[in-house]
């Protein structure tokens, strides 16, 4: 649970400071940006729930949940054309040289945000939420580590 707490107040900074990083971002390389910002919005609406700060709201969960799902798989990597990874881009070269792994984890952010949205939907168990919301962090430190500058 410490790495979970961790992961995320880890991505809730990522999503602050990806704020300045916007700044003269255009094209497909802006669309990517607002992709993962959107994303982590969805991630400072979960942590607390998680965290136990606030109550467990399966309706909002399952909102973030598909939010999350519409910006990953296919939607996420069609935003990482060839060659858009110079300034104010953060991706790492190794998306295109690693394309196969990058894909993978675009695809797998994809199912947990489904299997997360599913949990929700069922109204499951805060243990399952945590469990599933755990699997979505999971997938996007391994993404970053892996691929962001």
């Amino acid at each position: 649970m410490k790495f979970l707490a961790g992961a995320a107040l880890a991505l809730s900074m990522t999503v602050s400071i990806a704020a300045i990083a916007h700044e003269g971002a255009s094209g497909v390389v802006k669309e990517r940006m607002d992709g993962m910002k959107a994303i982590g919005q969805q991630v400072k609406i979960m942590v607390p729930m998680m965290k136990g700060t606030l109550p467990y709201d399966p309706a909002k969960v399952a909102q973030s949940a598909e939010i999350i799902e519409r910006h990953a798989g296919e939607n996420f990597t069609s935003l990482f054309p060839e060659g858009s990874d110079g300034k104010p881009s953060e991706a790492h070269a190794d998306i295109w040289s690693d394309w196969s792994k990058f894909n993978d984890l675009a695809i797998e952010l994809e199912t947990s945000a489904s299997e997360l949205k599913t949990v929700a939907a069922n109204s499951g168990s805060e243990d399952a939420f945590k469990g599933a919301l755990g699997s979505v962090l999971r997938t996007c430190k391994s993404c970053h580590s892996s691929f962001r500058e």
